[in-house]
């Protein structure tokens, strides 16, 4: 393998972006795999930074890759002996680019339709390029990707954020103030190099504009304007930052060639593995080299549907979300503690302390299913809740599975978390107004673009958004929704604190507090062209 580090490239503006590249050891041209980064092109891996998260409680599980490796980004190794060439580059500002640094700019997306331009002319190249990554640099392809340089051919955005306010910075009005103040100040500001200023502070920004605005919407990319070929990853074990924007972004491109990976695991874990490093390498074979090599035959959708932590099915589908998916009211009961199949005819009332080291400081709510059932999608949470103090509340809602026995199943989440439950959603009850054009069965869209008030005591209506996941009960599993006025876990470097809760929290159930969670329920598994195999242990 040769490798040529700090090689400049020129921008528009005269701003040079240093890259590295790595490549076959020959003359010929290659097709290339390009990623750009803010973690630095040169910490391959990043030690330092990787035990800083470590110490936090971040779980990277087993990465299987070289030490030219950089951090969330593709092996040069594993890639060179494919017969690719790799560039990684310091994004703008950052390390040793030039320019002034920002957070997924319009500036930075020109960057990268530049620098791919830069990758199709070098005489190394075939002209073919493909972007892929993991986090930041897989949201920074969606919006180069809308530029449609001419040269690019594929994408790998694997599992990225399409939506930084209602996805990073927010939780649906639920300032985040764990992961987002860490990466700010320990990643980016001490990444950022110093010879030039950033263009803007990102907290300082979220803090200053909770509700949705012309800045949001700048950073938010135009899915329609993007054709090129995808090959998309989303997980159900990354609640609270790239689930939500991977799907969406699946579904909102406008290629007609786009496939979905999902899987329910530790993301960098899985990004490195045998089965999507396979997959990655076939799909860039496909469209850079133009191989022959069976891929269009391929299920658009890689179902993985878990059982347990260490258990899940995978199978193949032909499209997300899932059509045929029955969306079924399990109606709330106060009283008992249940989930019902039908309304209940009396108004019950339960209540919650908001502190986390109050009691109870939740109300729960569980159903036992008589059928083995799947769950696979989106869900709606809709609650009437009021509060003893203040005039907004900060709704955590978590669903946990339970075997026969009853003992908690758990799965990973949030940053290599392992005892996590099915699914989570969130909703600051003053950002409750939800857009009708956009919601849909299952997935409450809220406009964020007012704050909404209330009084103490009064009781108000909320739909919740419960992130998309896909898991089977089993006949005798218990399926529990808990509500808490925190964190439901102390997930590593993930927080929402301070919350704007006070006092007590009530529930209102039946009668016309029509309380329910909205299940989306597969009725028969469906093997769509790529039949269903069983994982255990991995």
């Amino acid at each position: 393998m040769k490798i040529e580090r700090d090689v400049a490239v020129p921008m528009r503006d005269g701003v040079r972006l240093f890259s590295n590249v790595y490549r076959p050891d020959d003359a010929a041209p290659y097709p290339v795999v390009l990623s750009v980064t803010p973690y630095g092109k040169d910490n391959t891996p990043d030690r330092l930074g990787m035990l800083f998260m470590r110490l936090a409680g971040v779980r990277f599980g087993t990465m299987t890759c070289s030490r030219w490796a950089g951090f969330e980004s593709p092996d040069p190794l594993f890639w060179v002996d494919a017969g690719y060439c790799v560039v990684q580059a310091d994004v703008r500002g950052m390390h040793k680019s030039e320019g002034c640094a920002g957070a997924w700019t319009p500036t930075d997306a020109q960057d990268y339709a530049e620098l791919i331009e830069w990758c199709a002319r070098q005489p190394w190249s075939s002209g073919a390029i493909g972007l892929c990554g993991v986090s930041y640099l897989a949201m920074s392809q969606w919006k180069a990707a809308e530029l449609r340089p001419p040269a690019l051919k594929a994408i790998i955005p694997w599992e990225g954020a399409t939506d930084l306010l209602r996805e990073l910075a927010y939780q649906d009005g639920v300032r985040e103030s764990g992961f987002v103040t860490v990466w700010w100040n320990n990643r980016m500001k001490r990444g950022h190099n110093k010879r030039f200023a950033m263009v803007e502070d990102f907290l300082q920004e979220r803090d200053a504009r909770p509700l949705d605005d012309d800045w949001w919407a700048s950073k938010r990319p135009a899915f329609e304007l993007i054709d090129v070929p995808a090959l998309v990853c989303a997980s159900w074990s990354d609640h609270g930052l790239h689930t939500r924007g991977s799907l969406l972004g699946f579904e909102g491109i406008g290629s007609r060639q786009k496939w979905l990976f999902t899987h329910g695991r530790r993301k960098w874990e899985t990004y490195y593995g045998e089965e999507a490093r396979t997959t990655q390498r076939r799909f860039l074979d496909r469209f850079l080299k133009g191989e022959a090599n069976g891929w269009d035959e391929t299920p658009r959708v890689r179902l993985e549907v878990r059982q347990s932590l260490k258990r899940w099915t995978v199978r193949g589908e032909s499209e997300w979300p899932l059509a045929g998916v029955a969306y079924t009211p399990m109606y709330l009961d106060a009283g008992a503690g249940t989930l019902e199949t039908q309304p209940l005819k009396e108004m019950q009332q339960v209540r919650y302390a908001t502190g986390a080291r109050e009691s109870p400081d939740r109300a729960s709510f569980s159903y036992r299913f008589s059928t083995e059932t799947e769950l696979t999608g989106t869900m709606t949470l809709r609650l009437w809740v009021a509060t003893s103090q203040g005039t907004d509340l900060d709704l955590f809602a978590k669903l946990r599975k339970f075997d026969a026995s009853g003992q908690e199943v758990f799965f990973y989440g949030y940053n290599g978390f392992d005892k996590d439950g099915v699914a989570k959603g969130w909703l600051r009850v003053s950002h409750r107004a939800v857009d009708p054009r956009r919601s849909r069965p299952g997935m409450p869209w809220h406009s964020h673009l007012r704050a909404d008030p209330v009084q103490p005591n009064e009781i108000v209506p909320v739909d919740i958004e419960i992130l998309a996941s896909s898991t089977v009960f089993e006949t005798g599993s218990t399926l529990r929704v808990d509500v808490f006025g925190h964190d439901a876990d102390k997930y590593p470097a993930f927080r929402h604190q301070p919350t704007v809760n006070a006092g007590w929290h009530t529930i209102s159930t039946g009668a016309a507090f029509d309380s329910h969670l909205l299940m989306p329920i597969v009725r028969r598994p469906r093997l769509a062209g790529g039949g269903e195999r069983s994982s255990a242990g991995v």
